[in-house]
């Protein structure tokens, strides 16, 4: 049952561009690290939907990309060209303008390069320099590795609330489950304090001694703060 699990999540990264997308905009990693420990058979599947994804959500020029530069002086007056002009015009050899390479590709299939053991790939694409050199994929990456990779804050929570709601506690109603929930959130965040923490404590219901039975939770006399 395990390895069927861990099949059926492992198939479900295939769907994902962004999984790929993270490893290949690791400045470790790149292209190297996936033509070098995954199946060759794999390679197209995973660096063909992360390229489309750049193209589609990412590739795109942005005011802040180039900064305008104010001119004091309007330009001159372009003078009407002559043959001699235009048939030099036709002889120039044409050159590929830099700006219209593919920073995506261009960065995947440069050597890997090591970062310092403190600084994260995160923090290396928020650098100065690489937001000046790749200002179009500096922000898809950075946008991309600020995902937290860990299940989401809702998953988190249901999970938890099926630890607290074991098979000899199955009498535990839905309000006490949201309540203990939402306690242990709060304390997680240290939005509260306990008492014996010289904190201001929890506003709760007290269960009488003797009492198996849940308390109302319309018994407002029974609140105390412990």
């Amino acid at each position: 049952m395990g390895w069927f699990i861990l099949s059926k999540y492992y198939r479900l990264t295939d769907e994902v561009p962004v999984y790929a997308a993270a490893l290949l905009l690791d400045p470790r990693k790149r292209i190297a690290y996936i033509k070098q420990n995954w199946p060759k058979e794999w390679h197209e599947d995973t660096i063909a939907p992360a390229t489309a994804f750049w193209q589609k959500e990412s590739n795109y020029e942005q005011p802040s990309d180039h900064p305008s530069t104010p001119t004091s002086m309007p330009p001159p007056l372009a003078k009407k060209p002559n043959q001699l002009a235009k048939l030099s015009k036709k002889l120039e050899v044409r050159t590929i303008n830099a700006s219209v390479r593919d920073d995506f590709t261009s960065f995947i299939n440069v050597d890997a390069t090591d970062i310092p053991p403190d600084c994260t790939p995160l923090e290396w694409w928020c650098q100065p320099q690489q937001r000046k050199q790749y200002p179009k994929l500096s922000r898809m990456a950075i946008c991309i590795l600020s995902i937290p990779a860990e299940s989401s804050e809702p998953e988190r929570t249901f999970s938890g609330a099926r630890r607290t709601c074991s098979w000899d506690r199955l009498r535990i109603t839905c309000k006490t489950i949201e309540m203990i929930e939402c306690t242990g959130n709060w304390l997680r965040q240290g939005l509260i304090q306990p008492l014996h923490e010289n904190g201001m404590g929890l506003i709760g219901i007290p269960r009488p001694e003797g009492d198996s039975q849940d308390v109302d939770d319309d018994s407002g006399h029974y609140f105390d703060w412990y």
